[in-house]
């Protein structure tokens, strides 16, 4: 524990000022105001507001402030088998009830510390092949580091896969999965013949099928990006850590599109893209080119394998995949499944207190993981 140190957030000065800089000769292409192809979500004029008020307005330091005093930041180097030690930025707030289980909260791109509070990769490795089972590698060492010999976890994004692994991997250690972003394969003939003919047949209900059409929209409408991210990480992110108008232009988009119509302020549209950008966008997205290898119909990947142990799962209709309960069913041990009415990719920030209340609920006492072979309500 001799090597965990306190951490505090804070941007140099002359980064700040260089991006006063190069917003105020940002070169914005004008002609996109009128043409009825533009594709970025928020539009032109918007976009164009938005880039301005991040040059007159936006106030990092006041932000900085508010991250500084409102959690506990940490600093510590982990080993990762094959690769040199990774120095990990996480958030650690232990509970002041007796006997609490901990919990350890991640998520993805393009989230990070902000949005799910808990825990974010601060250094990266220069080595490739650090994909998803190394970053759960990482997390498990920082849980054996800090004295949690047992624990349960929550995950969205790649942070819904990356639980997965730990609960594959590190399965003496971790109790229970909680998800919220839900992959799975469609059901074998062969291994579950009654499965496969509702699958064959589209015999799922209303809500399903919406869940089914907006996993359809994300994979053939919506995932350019991430072809890109997969392909070119290092080219695209020279573009991102050069120009904040650029990364501004890319998150802006995700964040509008992968949420439930959520209110977003300029601030947070600004706060979500500058954690990126002063950090390396590339190292961020590299996770995109390494996790292919191990997402997909193999029988080895981390969708052909159980999960024994308690998993619980928060499904909000506008997320992006989100798989039947019999799908996910085939590769876990579905003990909790709740529909919601509102909530999309980000529930962390869209809609926290629905998925606390779910998190709650199925590490309760009584619940499913704790109290027996007592199940809390599906619904």
């Amino acid at each position: 524990m001799s090597d965990i140190a306190n951490h505090s957030v804070h941007l140099p000065d002359r980064l700040l000022e260089e991006i006063k800089i190069k917003l105020q000769y940002a070169r914005l292409d004008e002609g996109m105001a009128e043409v009825e192809w533009n594709d970025l979500e928020i539009g032109h004029a918007n976009f164009k507001r938005l880039v301005e008020y991040w040059r007159d307005e936006y106030d990092w330091r006041k932000f900085e402030a508010y991250v500084n005093n409102s959690f506990h930041h940490f600093l510590t180097p982990l080993p990762v088998s094959g690769f040199e030690d990774i120095n990990l930025h996480f958030l650690h707030h232990r509970s002041s009830r007796p006997g609490a289980i901990p919990l350890i909260f991640v998520h993805g791109w393009p989230g990070s510390f902000l949005e799910a509070c808990k825990i974010i990769l601060f250094s990266y490795t220069k080595k490739s092949g650090f994909g998803l089972e190394q970053h759960a590698e990482c997390l498990a060492r920082l849980m054996k580091k800090l004295g949690y010999h047992q624990y349960v976890c929550q995950g969205g994004d790649w942070g819904s896969s990356i639980v997965r692994y730990m609960a594959l991997n590190h399965s003496n250690a971790v109790r229970a999965i909680h998800i919220n972003m839900l992959l799975a394969l469609p059901p074998d003939e062969h291994k579950s013949p009654e499965k496969y003919a509702r699958y064959s047949r589209n015999e799922y209900s209303e809500q399903e099928i919406c869940n089914l059409e907006r996993t359809h929209w994300f994979s053939t409408e919506e995932r350019g990006y991430q072809r890109i991210q997969e392909t070119k990480p290092v080219t695209l992110g020279y573009a991102l850590h050069d120009s904040p108008v650029a990364i501004l232009a890319w998150f802006v988009g995700k964040l509008s599109a992968w949420t439930d119509e959520y209110p977003w302020t300029p601030d947070e549209l600004i706060h979500w893209s500058l954690i990126h950008y002063q950090g390396s966008p590339s190292a961020a997205m590299q996770i995109y080119k390494e996790a292919s290898a191990v997402l997909n119909a193999s029988p080895d990947s981390m969708l052909g394998q159980y999960i024994c142990q308690p998993v619980g799962a928060s499904v909000f209709p506008k997320e992006l995949w989100v798989a039947p309960r019999d799908w996910v069913e085939e590769a876990c041990n579905v003990q909790f499944w709740r529909h919601h009415r509102r909530g999309g990719h980000f529930a962390a920030w869209e809609c926290p207190q629905a998925l606390v209340d779910d998190v709650a609920e199925f590490y309760r006492e009584d619940g499913p993981v704790f109290g027996g072979r007592r199940k809390s309500p599906i619904t």
